[in-house]
């Protein structure tokens, strides 16, 4: 999945049983350490608002959006906010940054706009740097740019129109979600069961593909969160589809446990999908 677009999408009744803000945070802290490890270029939120109960989409967004922050702007970008309370739960994020050539891209935040298209940013460097701006391009305080950092002793670095690494987090609607990816998987245990040579034939449809894989939330799958029965989750190839999914897939097909955690289910799912030819 090299070349592959990943987009992940979670329903905003992602944490609905969870006991307290602490659990809520720290299964967030999963499903974005998850979209780190098998770099995942978005995180969608959908919304679910029959399955949402104390904390909804916009509390979902925001523990999200907060673990896509790297640690050194955190507190420049966030401040204190009551969503965020338990952040000390979130696991590590550190996705790779380093590019061919040696060099790394830091996410940085413009703190300085000075003359002649120069300003100063803040990429977690000792110190804001300042750097020019590329050719016909402007920005403003407080916006996010990324930098692509050569050397650090001495500082060269530059500023690049490339994504910053990690994710980018999105509120969408599923279906439009699903329409945008080119190979749309929704994750059922209704679902057929990946098998081995299931997965050698959907690795041959992943390559430079937009794909797009759509989790359920604890005690309300995605069949329910579409308003389907599980006897209408299409299981084998040309069965009738109106979910706008390509592929309903089970792939956790001998869990021993009643049920498999969201954010179970993004590890299990992405961790085959990831494997190498």
């Amino acid at each position: 999945m090299d070349d592959t677009r990943l987009d992940v999408l979670v329903p905003s009744s992602l944490v609905r049983e969870a006991e307290d803000g602490r659990e809520a945070t720290r299964k967030l802290g999963y499903v974005a350490r998850a979209a780190t490890v098998f770099r995942a270029d978005r995180l969608v939120v959908f919304p679910d608002r029959e399955g949402e109960r104390r904390w909804g989409g916009e509390y979902v967004r925001t523990v999200l959006e907060y673990c896509a922050t790297p640690a050194y702007l955190r507190k420049e970008e966030w401040g204190m906010r009551e969503e965020l309370r338990h952040a000390g739960v979130l696991p590590p994020m550190r996705p790779d940054s380093s590019g061919p050539d040696g060099s790394e891209r830091r996410a940085g935040i413009v703190t300085e706009v000075g003359p002649e298209g120069r300003v100063r940013v803040n990429c977690g460097l000792q110190h804001p740097i300042s750097l020019h701006l590329p050719p016909g391009r402007e920005a403003q305080e407080g916006e996010r740019v990324t930098v692509r950092v050569s050397s650090r002793e001495p500082v060269r670095a530059r500023i690049v129109d490339d994504p910053p690494p990690g994710f980018r987090v999105a509120g969408e609607d599923v279906a439009d979600a699903a329409a945008a990816a080119e190979l749309a998987v929704a994750t059922s245990r209704h679902g057929r069961p990946l098998s081995v040579s299931g997965l050698s034939d959907l690795h041959a449809r992943l390559d430079d593909t937009h794909v797009a894989v759509a989790f359920g939330s604890p005690g309300r799958g995605l069949p329910a969160i579409l308003g389907m029965s599980p006897e209408e989750v299409p299981v084998e190839p040309g069965d009738a589809d109106d979910s706008g999914f390509d592929l309903w897939l089970n792939t956790v097909p001998r869990q021993g446990s009643e049920v498999v955690r969201t954010e179970e289910a993004v590890f299990a799912t992405l961790s085959p999908l990831s494997l190498t030819k």
